[in-house]
């Protein structure tokens, strides 16, 4: 199947998802959110819409304003769609939920769990960055919360993640280095990566695999 992967920052490209995509015989054509075209967007027979250090709300940057405009035409036509993290983020608001920052101004970084998950796929650990939250919008399902956030949401033919699952260990590193001073513990990051990524490879497979039985592509 032909793929498209929207990079919406190339700080966050699709590292273990696109690995395991290409393993399983696709074909992926990878495109930076600033340059996705509506002909694009809706001629793809799956589009994987990847992480960001914006925000969706920030329609004020033309191509997120865009993008979300986008979406919202794939989403009405159920056409098959994953989002990661800002991914995620832009399918709730596309299909008229809401996203803004955590009120009290958490930020969440590195591994952790989840406090609920209606697949076993879904179970963590995973990777998590971010310090918005999403509200879904009312038709969307939801599969998984932690801490008072969503963690993932299906709509029809559309699945959305806050987390990670991407990430590799160097993906990791890099945003920590990114981050501002003494808000990550690198040595920590690193040793917990060390530890899971390995070890959830089979973890990692069955949550790829959801991703795509879920969109019905």
């Amino acid at each position: 199947m032909k793929i498209l992967v929207v990079r919406n920052s190339e700080t966050a490209p699709e590292g273990a998802f696109g690995d395991w995509l290409r393993d399983q015989g696709h074909d992926l054509s990878v495109v930076a959110g600033a340059d996705l075209t509506p002909e694009a967007m809706q001629q793809a027979p799956l589009v994987v819409l990847l992480g960001s250090p914006h925000g969706v709300y920030q329609t004020e940057i033309p191509w997120i304003a865009g993008q979300r405009g986008m979406v919202a035409a794939r989403l009405a036509a159920r056409r098959p769609l994953i989002g990661i993290c800002f991914g995620a983020q832009m399918i709730a608001v596309a299909a008229g939920g809401e996203v803004g920052r955590m009120p009290d101004g958490r930020f969440f970084r590195g591994w952790l769990g989840l406090d609920q998950a209606s697949d076993p796929a879904l179970a963590g650990p995973w990777p998590r960055w971010h310090g918005d939250a999403i509200t879904p919008p009312p038709a969307a399902e939801i599969l998984a919360r932690d801490a008072g956030t969503v963690q993932a949401f299906a709509l029809p033919n559309a699945i959305g993640v806050q987390f990670h699952p991407e990430a590799t260990p160097a993906l990791l590193a890099d945003w920590a280095r990114l981050s501002p001073d003494g808000s990550v513990d690198a040595e920590a990051l690193a040793a917990d990566s060390t530890r899971h990524f390995a070890a959830r490879h089979a973890a990692r497979d069955a949550l790829f695999a959801l991703l795509l039985r879920r969109t019905g592509a």
